[in-house]
């Protein structure tokens, strides 16, 4: 993703890769969980919807649009 131009590069798509490894809950981790209402709970589908949403947002934008000018003479 990174080797590609910043402006090619949908911020949504960076963050999902940095946070792959970090579920948005314990209940969203793989294997067992110490949730005591894990499989009756009706927050997690509403989690993983804002979370869908937060990175679909992210991804309106690139690297580019946020990403800083160097100054004058800084090369």
């Amino acid at each position: 993703t990174l080797s590609h131009p910043a402006d090619q590069v949908r911020l949504g798509a960076v963050v999902a890769i940095l946070e792959s490894d970090q579920p948005i809950a314990e209940c969203f981790a793989p294997g067992l969980t110490a949730c005591t209402i894990d499989g009756q709970c009706r927050l997690k589908a509403r989690l993983r919807s804002a979370e869908r949403a937060f990175l679909a947002d992210l991804d309106r934008s690139t690297l580019a649009d946020i990403s800083l000018t160097a100054p004058l003479g800084a090369f």
